[in-house]
């Protein structure tokens, strides 16, 4: 297995930069295939409400996707622009801050916060965050591997098409390894676990040999 720390990460995933801006709405992208909503993450964690009512959560620079924290920062105001209260809190997060350090930080109201915990956690699993359908039809099902007892996942399993992975393999890698492996590291930090803590054991397997393609650890292993 190979494993490859958060700022190689950083590296790996800049090709992935206009990928992750459309999973950043929690919206569903890309072909589609039928699949199934399954029974969410039984993880309870929920993090203390701040002075102004929003639930901040911090995301490491290793997990900016290549982006800076500043040009998302900018591109989140540009998409709330002109938006009524009411508009930006049926939307994912409130708004969305760069830091010093270099890292950003999402602002949830508690029912946001909810909304968008569930929404991570099928979006990891390469799911719509609405319908439960597998995003991409060259991807034949995914699923969450090494769940601890707070129903936290630390590894997801990807059983795609062989010969369709291959023929556009950059791409289809960011949508099956780079992408999910981001979502589920953010997931975690929504859970309750350190920024710095993060780990991914990401999984390909062929869909019909059960043959790996590639096995693959993000940042530092978590259990």
């Amino acid at each position: 297995m190979m494993q490859i720390n958060g700022k190689k990460l950083q590296k790996c995933t800049a090709l992935a930069l206009s990928f992750l801006l459309l999973l950043g709405t929690l919206a569903g992208c890309g072909d589609r295939a039928a699949g199934s909503a399954e029974v969410g993450s039984t993880n309870t964690y929920t993090p203390p409400v701040n002075e102004e009512g929003y639930i901040v959560i911090t995301i490491p620079d290793t997990l900016l996707g290549g982006n800076t924290a500043e040009e998302l920062e900018k591109k989140d105001r540009a998409d709330n622009e002109g938006l009524s209260e009411e508009e930006i809190s049926r939307l994912a997060w409130s708004k969305l801050l760069a830091n010093e350090d270099g890292s950003f930080s999402y602002y949830f109201t508690p029912e946001q916060y909810e909304r968008s915990k569930k929404d991570f956690y099928q979006l990891g699993r390469l799911r719509d965050a609405e319908s439960g359908e597998i995003l991409y039809s060259f991807v034949k099902d995914a699923e969450y591997h090494d769940i601890d007892d707070k129903g936290i996942p630390w590894g997801i399993t990807v059983f795609a098409d062989r010969d369709a992975y291959y023929s556009q393999e950059v791409i289809n890698g960011m949508k099956a390894i780079i992408g999910p492996s981001m979502i589920l590291a953010r997931y975690q930090i929504l859970c309750g676990v350190p920024e710095d803590e993060w780990s991914v054991h990401i999984i390909l397997k062929d869909a019909d040999t059960h043959s790996v393609l590639e096995d693959i650890t993000y940042g530092e292993p978590g259990i």
